[in-house]
């Protein structure tokens, strides 16, 4: 069956792609309205369709639950809004896919939350804003120590942030 979803990835987005599965993690560090959530979001999508391992579960990760509700949640529904059987839980932030892959958008807010949660690919958005216990304890602990495969990835990207003199900038 071919699926195709509403999205055709900018020049640069193609090139990250295409990055992204050659490497198993990755920092991405692009401008503001580059398309970042959008271009993730989308990997995302794609491989929980191709992903062969049983019920492969995929997880966004913003700083907060309204964050990943308000930048990320309706992204979603639209490009998956084609794929057959997909199912939308809009209480728990979750997709659902014809071959038992599993979507969730989540949030830093309490990472003790996240902590056993298994994970086949992770994205996590606006890290500036992440606290880094959720990487150290959390993530790592998931996808860098457990069940470690090829398959397993993950990602961060954000609009790069800089500190001065104990004030933020961000480009």
């Amino acid at each position: 069956m071919k699926i195709q979803i509403p999205y055709t990835p900018r020049k640069h987005q193609a090139y990250i792609h295409t990055q992204l599965d050659k490497h198993r993690y990755a920092v991405l560090c692009c401008h503001r309205r580059f398309g970042k959530t959008v271009m993730v979001l989308n990997h995302l999508i794609r491989a929980a369709l191709t992903n062969t391992n049983h019920a492969p579960r995929l997880a966004y990760i913003a700083p907060t639950y309204k964050q990943a509700k308000s930048i990320a949640w309706d992204y979603l529904k639209y490009y998956t809004k084609n794929i057959p059987g997909t199912k939308w839980n809009e209480s728990e932030l979750r997709c659902d896919l014809i071959n038992g892959s599993r979507i969730t958008l989540l949030s830093s807010e309490n990472f003790d939350s996240i902590r056993g949660v298994y994970m086949d690919m992770v994205a996590i958005d606006e890290t500036a804003q992440i606290s880094q216990g959720l990487i150290d304890e959390v993530i790592s602990d998931k996808i860098l120590n457990d069940r470690i495969k090829a398959a397993q990835k993950y990602s961060i990207n954000s609009t790069p942030t800089i500190i001065i003199n104990e004030k933020k900038f961000e480009d």
